[in-house]
């Protein structure tokens, strides 16, 4: 396992009994945590006369290290995008001395969707088919590999509106023919995808007090993704009360359950923590009932949590406050802690988000240089909890899709398997001059079978932009560019 430095900074602390920290210089991040790991992919795809697929093949090598972490599971999205009569998918693994791979931003699909939707457009070139019309034509009707039913997916509908929002129908389907100057002008479209995940594990207590506020607390980490706001919100909700009166406490051991920010699954599972420690709070608020109460009789599965309090749900004249019931039994407040269920539905439903991209490139018939114009993703995520950082978990993606398609590439010296541009001077990340206008839109049509209706959105935004970016190129140029980065030698 790489990162040993962790491991040291533990011992270190132990030994000099007080915090310690490590710090690595720039060349150490590039040389110790590793990146995303190479991928040699083969897709082949057999079609009919009218497109249906009868044969859809995807297969490769990745490639890792003997002691990293990942390897590119670039076929996941495959298995559950399109219908074929016939399929074969396949990942070879090739251990190499070079340097650890670890997760990135969608590992696997970022880069299998690559090479997938690129496969995809150019059979839609060969038969004259409009790539959206192909694929609408070879969407399933369950999933394709394991015959599980869909539990939500909207991805037509994506597709619909993201093609109306962009204005789709100004492309043309010839090569070459837009153009503005030295600058060839194109359009190009994919889709993604990225599996719903739950991990085991999930834990929250629920502490509320006798003033008519909350706190919940779970074993969560935030890295920028907006979980204290979302959550804060979905415990609201919850427990009918206004955000000023609820408090999201995470990122300490000492709280209930362990709780990953990993494979965009955090939110769904501190909400089925929450919503089991909600149904217990309710139980242990039934047992404290006072005598007389208008809820004497009923069960907690009559009842509801709004404005503070337990209330039966054909009859809102029939409640009782939280802080009635807590200062009738003289508690100053009452705690519950639960633990989320297994994540059974993952085992009966075939669960994805999705999304259809779209994108707009100008390329330079002087310098071969590549510029991304416009881009819109169009997202079926389930339940959209909070549109300001969902937005912005989109755009993040697509913005490391720009790099995973244009610039980022680790420079190896072949000698000895060092990465010769470790340093932000020499890798290229994109930058404000970089970003085109992103626009995003999503669905906003609640799963019922996940926790809130919600799918993930950490992933999503970059699966399929690489893609996406490589047949607008396509449609500008005439030239299929099958290895990224997307530079301007593969273009003259």
């Amino acid at each position: 396992m790489q990162w040993k430095y962790k491991i040291l900074a533990a011992a270190a602390a132990k030994l000099a009994e007080r915090p310690v920290r490590i710090s690595l210089p720039r060349k150490g991040v590039y040389r110790t945590v590793g990146g995303r790991a190479m991928t040699e992919q083969r897709v082949a795809i057999g079609a009919q006369s009218d497109g249906r697929f009868d044969a859809l093949i995807h297969e490769g090598v990745t490639a890792t290290a003997q002691y990293g972490e990942l390897a590119e599971a670039f076929i996941v999205s495959t298995r559950a995008l399109y219908q074929a009569r016939t399929m074969h998918l396949d990942v070879q693994v090739a251990d190499m001395d070079v340097i650890a791979n670890i997760f990135m931003r969608a590992p696997g699909d970022a880069v299998g969707s690559f090479a997938l939707e690129s496969a995809i457009d150019e059979l839609a070139v060969e038969m004259r088919l409009d790539p959206i019309a192909l694929r609408v034509r070879n969407e399933p009707d369950k999933d394709p590999t394991s015959g599980r039913p869909f539990s939500s997916r909207h991805l037509l509908e994506a597709y619909r509106m993201g093609a109306e929002q962009f204005g789709w129908t100004a492309r043309t389907a010839q090569c070459g023919v837009r153009r503005d100057g030295e600058w060839l002008i194109g359009m190009g479209c994919a889709t993604a995808a990225y599996p719903y995940v739950r991990i085991p594990g999930g834990a929250a207590r629920i502490t509320l007090t006798n003033d008519g506020r909350a706190k919940v607390e779970a074993a969560a980490h935030e890295m920028g993704m907006g979980t204290a706001t979302v959550q804060t919100q979905i415990c609201a909700a919850r427990l009918g009360l206004p955000l000023d009166k609820v408090t999201f406490s995470y990122g300490d051991s000492s709280l209930p359950g362990t709780i990953d920010a990993v494979a965009s699954q955090q939110t769904a599972s501190i909400g089925a923590a929450v919503i089991a420690a909600h149904t217990k709070l309710v139980a242990e608020l039934f047992k404290l009932l006072p005598q007389g109460s208008p809820l004497t009789g009923l069960s907690p599965a009559q009842i509801e949590t709004v404005d503070g309090a337990l209330r039966k749900r054909d009859a809102p004249h029939q409640r009782e406050s939280y802080v009635s019931i807590l200062r009738h039994a003289r508690r100053d407040d009452l705690s519950v802690e639960a633990s989320a269920p297994l994540p059974l539905e993952m085992m009966h439903w075939s669960m994805h988000s999705y999304g259809a991209l779209f994108c707009e490139v100008r390329v330079s018939a002087v310098t071969g240089e590549t510029r991304v114009t416009r881009f819109l993703g169009a997202f079926d995520c389930g339940r959209i909890l909070n549109a300001k950082t969902a937005a912005s978990q989109f755009r993040g993606g697509i913005i490391m899709g720009l790099g995973l398609a244009l610039m980022e590439v680790a420079q190896i010296d072949e000698r000895t398997g060092r990465i010769m541009n470790p340093n932000l001077s020499d890798y290229h990340i994109p930058v404000h001059m970089d970003v085109p206008e992103i626009d995003v839109i999503w669905t906003d049509l609640p799963d019922p079978r996940a926790p809130m209706g919600a799918h993930g959105v950490g992933e999503i935004g970059i699966t399929g932009v690489a893609a996406a970016i490589a047949n607008a190129v396509f449609n500008a140029t005439g030239k299929r560019v099958r290895n990224l980065p997307i530079t301007p030698d593969k273009l003259l």
